[in-house]
């Protein structure tokens, strides 16, 4: 009587240890929690998305203040007044000519060979 007594105690020991959780089993609860607060992220999201449209108030209308350019026939490009033509040629010229040259040594430098040098005998 006293060894049925102790192996069914030992047996109710034994069998009311928690056995230890495999990979698969962390892997679960890893991901349970990686879901719960990327749901928690996005219901905070909408909420603050929700509010946002709730204390939205749109921009007074002002297209109808500006009178609409006819279709039919382009608006030529004119100068400004106090703005010199010649000046602006000029400028875009400079710029051209300083634009080529820093094309030009930058396919030289990339293409540039190297000479041979002959290995040393020593």
């Amino acid at each position: 009587m006293g060894v049925a007594l102790v192996t069914a105690t030992s047996a109710a020991a034994i069998a009311a240890q928690p056995t230890p959780p495999t990979a698969e089993d962390q892997h679960d609860r890893r991901l349970r929690s990686l879901r719960a607060e990327q749901g928690e992220r996005t219901q905070t999201a909408m909420h603050l998305f929700r509010s946002g449209e709730r204390n939205f108030v749109p921009a007074p209308d002002r297209s109808a203040d500006v009178a609409a350019p006819s279709v039919g026939r382009p608006v030529p490009a004119v100068p400004q007044p106090g703005v010199g033509v010649a000046a602006s040629m000029l400028l875009g010229l400079v710029g051209g000519v300083v634009g080529g040259c820093a094309v030009l040594a930058g396919w030289a430098a990339a293409t540039r060979r190297r000479l041979r040098q002959p290995a040393s005998a020593t």
